[in-house]
């Protein structure tokens, strides 16, 4: 459904929840983390469907009032999130997914380590898919020059530490493929059984 809303198809989500979970298995997160992290990072833009889609698809800059709709995304998606229980778990990330390191971000302005560890990850993730894929909005750079631009932000809109572990997964020729791979697999990645029964197991001892 969201894929026919907005001007993004699913590989969007899914390159960004690749990438976000390479990011998160390099900086040594849990199964557990590593599982929010991931259904995060797929379902982080669904607050969209309660967007107007021509505010989606509009190709130049949004007026103040179509900003200030778009930045209710994250709420709306959370929202959404908190009405299945076994997706509640993921509305946290979901809500804070626009955070940025210096309390420029939305919905809440929250800085620093106040964000979720999953939503300064996934800024990052998302961050070099909007600057290496085309939008309607923006130029497309090449991989290694969003690289650069990544670290000229980190502690400013990024979470230094994670920029630290996004640089250490290498050259962006050889990791910016495995994004890439069929849609498919991607359900098999995030979702593995280990991950989920963590997940509930830690929620039963809270």
């Amino acid at each position: 459904m969201l894929d026919s809303w907005t001007f993004e198809r699913r590989s969007h989500s899914y390159r960004v929840a690749r990438l976000a979970l390479l990011i998160g298995k390099e900086m040594g997160l849990s199964q557990r983390d590593l599982f929010v992290l991931g259904v995060g990072s797929l379902l982080h833009d669904i607050g969209k469907m309660r967007v107007p889609r021509e505010i989606l698809v509009k190709p130049g800059k949004l007026s103040e009032d179509e900003w200030s709709l778009m930045r209710q995304h994250p709420r709306l998606g959370s929202e959404i999130l908190e009405r299945f229980p076994s997706l509640q778990f993921a509305s946290p990330m979901v809500v804070q997914h626009q955070e940025r390191w210096n309390g420029s971000g939305y919905p809440q302005g929250l800085k620093g380590k106040d964000i979720l560890l999953e939503a300064r990850i996934f800024a990052v993730a998302d961050s070099f898919d909007a600057m290496t894929n085309q939008r309607s909005y923006n130029v497309v750079k090449s991989a290694k020059d969003a690289c650069l631009e990544l670290s000229h932000q980190a502690g400013v809109l990024y979470d230094p530490v994670v920029i630290r572990h996004f640089q250490k997964l290498g050259d962006p020729v050889d990791f910016e493929s495995r994004l890439r791979w069929r849609d498919e697999t991607l359900l098999h990645e995030i979702f593995p059984v280990g991950g989920f029964l963590e997940l509930f197991t830690n929620e039963e001892e809270d």
